[in-house]
């Protein structure tokens, strides 16, 4: 139980400094939301996309949500036939076998994929570049190009994807573990 409070707690604060954070850097006088009006030949207000940011989005979407898809759909089909029957022989509901049954054993099988997929994503986010969209590495790139400090900031450029990635990759790891199947061991002999 002092875990979960301490769980969410954390989360709570972490809304709490969000808002403080939010709050703090909105400019007085301005509106939260603003939508889009027309003003002669142009349009104020409303949100501003660069086409280079949508053309980032859109191409790791597709390509992101292709694999995703691919991923779920082998993890529906690697539920038994079996393990469905037994279920359906129980007497559960259509909507139960597929809620208590074939979602946890499929999100079970997924999970691992899944993690390579995001940490994957993460990763694929600097090929923005290619459209001229500035994120860290083109940050740095330009840093490098202003300083001339090439290896100190390759290295920082190298620990800020190790520190997101490894952030990512500890906390899906981890739910992988809480959701695993207790004494099923893959590995050799104890």
């Amino acid at each position: 139980m002092p875990r979960r409070v301490l769980a969410l707690s954390l989360v709570l604060l972490a809304i709490l400094a969000s808002a403080a954070i939010a709050l703090a850097t909105h400019p007085p006088g301005t509106g939260w939301l603003s939508l889009p009006q027309p003003r002669g030949l142009r349009i104020d207000g409303g949100i501003r996309v660069q086409p280079e940011f949508a053309c980032l989005a859109i191409a790791i979407m597709t390509y992101g949500g292709a694999y995703v898809g691919e991923i779920v759909r082998g993890g529906f089909k690697a539920v038994g036939r079996g393990q469905l029957e037994a279920a359906r022989a129980l007497g559960l509901s259509p909507w139960q076998v597929f809620s208590r049954v074939r979602l946890p054993l499929a999100f079970r099988a997924m999970l691992p994929i899944l993690i390579n997929q995001y940490v994957w994503l993460i990763k694929a986010t600097t090929l923005g570049i290619a459209v001229g969209f500035s994120d860290f590495f083109m940050v740095i790139a330009s840093s490098i190009t202003h300083s001339g400090q090439t290896l100190e900031l390759i290295g920082i450029l190298m620990g800020g994807f190790l520190v997101v990635n490894f952030s990512l990759a500890a906390v899906l790891n981890r739910l992988n573990r809480a959701i695993a199947l207790k004494g099923h061991n893959t590995g050799g002999a104890a």
